[in-house]
């Protein structure tokens, strides 16, 4: 009998190989274009030394970090090939620092493209970055957020012969209990494939189908994202981005646990059942497992494209367009400031506009990345937002210290202006406060404030609320509702920083 220590210890030995052939590939790369910015920028020989130490720095940072990668080792090609066209973006981007040549628009449209690219041949955790990035208007150049924008909407299916033989690999190889299965998914994802079925007794649902393989995949994006990510930080940094990849590659992880996001689909249904405006879609225990889950179908209409159709029917149209609003709003204050649990993938696809008695009534879709906060974080957040609410910059300062937001030199006014962008539409008691906002301004002042005082960190609970947030308002600048924002929120704040201890 084989000594299974002994196969153990190859596998190591193997995966360390395998990290080795990774790292030295990298390295060359580095060294291959420090020898071009030598050769093309030897009149600028003070400049190209501070490349040449930048990248000698980043290198440093990635093989320190290579000790973590067996699961990137086992997958090495894809590996390379993600590192890679991250650090070939890094080096365009400091090539054009270092030599001013080409026109930084055309680079942003070119590398954007090719990044879309990519996420579209590799999906796997690498599309579901993309899909994170997008909704990070306030860090990313526009040529960026309206490339990898369109991940959001769809991704080629996987094959159905895959999708069928991962169905009944969770089954047993028993699919009796399902009556039909849909062969063209309602949905097709980074991580998983949405179907139409039939239970055998007769019941409509969705089937959530993992991905064959996708759990390893992911393992392998996130590590070179790991590696790769201080090659990064000049390139964002108004960004905690440490923070920010760590806290991105746990959300993605707990997305391919099943059971947990039932459990959250539960917790999200119990909260919201007094709620007539709130659908959330039941879960078939009995057939589901760690890498399927079934779910109660429900019908209805896409939000965007619900409300992209509510602009032809006029005052009709417009009155439910702002009631859905209203609906969104109070639910997302509700999940943060009173039930402690974000839904935290807030891309259009995963609401649904159906029919009520009263008009609209919006569906929530899709629990795997969810974030909860205890009541002292209830409480912080809701002080925060307070204090943003009132304009009080020494109280805005106390919250933010206490909370773990922290800027380069300590001066707050890089996150005073990033918490203004976020709530300004809400500091207005008016029925219209998107009249005359200007976004564009708000960011504008945040990239010129953080270029010269990076927000160098925040706190983990924050990553994903910040991609709420951006959603969101992506979605009322594009659709700009009537709706009085400050008094959907104002009592959420209210009772959720009075709570006892």
């Amino acid at each position: 009998m084989a000594n299974p220590g002994r196969r153990t210890s190859d596998h190591a030995a193997d995966a360390v190989d395998a990290a080795a052939a990774v790292l030295a590939a990298a390295a060359g790369l580095i060294d291959n274009l420090l020898a071009r910015v030598d050769r093309l920028v030897a009149e600028a020989s003070r400049d190209a030394r501070a490349v040449a130490a930048d990248a000698a720095e980043l290198w440093d940072a990635v093989a320190a970090g290579a000790q973590g990668v067996s699961h990137a080792a086992r997958g090495a090609p894809r590996f390379a090939r993600v590192a890679g066209e991250m650090l070939r973006l890094v080096a365009a981007y400091r090539w054009h620092a270092v030599s001013g040549a080409g026109d930084l628009a055309s680079l942003h449209q070119r590398h954007a493209e090719r990044l879309y690219a990519l996420c579209v041949e590799l999906r796997g955790g690498v599309l579901k970055l993309g899909q994170f990035a997008s909704s990070r208007m306030d860090l990313l150049p526009d040529a960026y957020v309206a490339a990898l924008s369109r991940l959001q909407d769809r991704v080629p299916a996987a094959p159905l012969d895959a999708i069928l033989e991962r169905l009944a690999e969770e089954h047993g190889g028993d699919l009796d209990r399902f009556a039909s299965f849909e062969p063209q998914p309602l949905a097709a994802a980074s991580l998983a494939q949405v179907h139409a079925a039939t239970l055998a007794d007769g019941t409509p649902v969705v089937v959530k189908i993992q991905l064959p393989g996708i759990a390893r995949l992911v393992e392998v994006d996130l590590a070179a994202l790991q590696l790769v990510a201080p090659a990064l930080r000049d390139q964002v940094p108004s960004l905690d981005l440490e923070t920010f990849a760590a806290e991105l590659s746990r959300a993605v992880r707990a997305e391919l646990d099943y059971r947990a996001e039932a459990v959250h689909a539960a917790a999200f249904a119990a909260a919201f059942a007094a709620d007539d405006d709130l659908v959330v879609p039941r879960v078939h225990a009995a057939c589901s497992t760690d890498r399927v889950l079934v779910l109660e179908r429900i019908e209805g209409a896409r939000l965007t494209d619900y409300l992209d159709a509510c602009a032809a029917r006029g005052t009709a149209g417009a009155a439910d367009r702002d009631r859905l609003f209203a609906i969104l709003i109070r639910c997302v204050c509700a999940q943060v400031l009173e039930h402690g649990l974000l839904h935290a993938d807030p891309h259009p696809g995963n609401f649904l506009v159906v029919d009520g008695p009263d008009g609209p009534r919006l569906a929530l879709l899709d629990f795997g990345c969810v974030q909860p906060y205890a009541p002292a974080r209830r409480r912080a957040y809701a002080g925060l937002g307070l204090a943003v609410l009132s304009g009080d910059p020494l109280r805005m300062a106390e919250h933010f210290a206490a909370m773990g937001f922290r800027s380069r030199s300590g001066d707050d006014a890089a996150l005073r202006a990033f918490a203004d962008l976020l709530l300004q539409a809400f500091r207005v008691d008016t029925a219209d406060p998107l009249a005359g906002l200007r976004p564009e301004d708000a960011l504008a002042r945040i990239l010129r404030l953080t270029r010269d005082n990076p927000i160098v960190a925040v706190p983990p609970d924050f990553v994903l609320l910040g991609r709420v947030f951006a959603t969101l308002g992506g979605l009322l600048v594009r659709y700009r509702p009537r709706v009085n924002l400050f008094q959907i929120l104002l009592p959420y704040l209210l009772r959720a920083g009075g709570e006892a201890e």
